[in-house]
């Protein structure tokens, strides 16, 4: 098995100000979706990340992110377990963030260092 990150992103506007009943409702999907890949034994970790951040770009150049005027922001990720590529694009379908407009995961192989 390979390990694949999964990056989340969505439109700025589809996390602004949710009310109680769709938060919760929200919150209830990604449980059951992460909860089905947990029960194949392919969930390795995963948290949603806060709207507030840093970039660097040196030790010295550090700016606060994600902009403000950005249409999109990462949201969060998953770190799974797959056999290749289609494996964790399957593992991916059902994901809660293609019900926000503009919602999309970018698939990534983990690449082994060797020390």
């Amino acid at each position: 098995m390979k390990e694949y990150l999964l990056i989340f992103r969505s439109n700025t506007a589809a996390y602004s100000n949710p009310n109680p009943e769709e938060l919760a409702k929200s919150m209830e999907q990604w449980k059951n979706w992460i909860g089905g890949i947990a029960e194949q034994g392919k969930f390795n970790a995963g948290q949603p990340l806060t709207q507030d951040g840093k970039v660097m770009r040196s030790n010295s150049n550090i700016t606060d992110a994600p902009f403000a005027e950005g249409k999109e922001v990462v949201n969060g990720y998953l770190l799974i377990k797959a056999a290749d590529y289609n494996e964790a694009c399957k593992l991916s379908a059902g994901c809660p963030i293609f019900e926000d407009a503009g919602g999309s995961i970018e698939v990534r192989e983990i690449n082994m260092m060797v020390m």
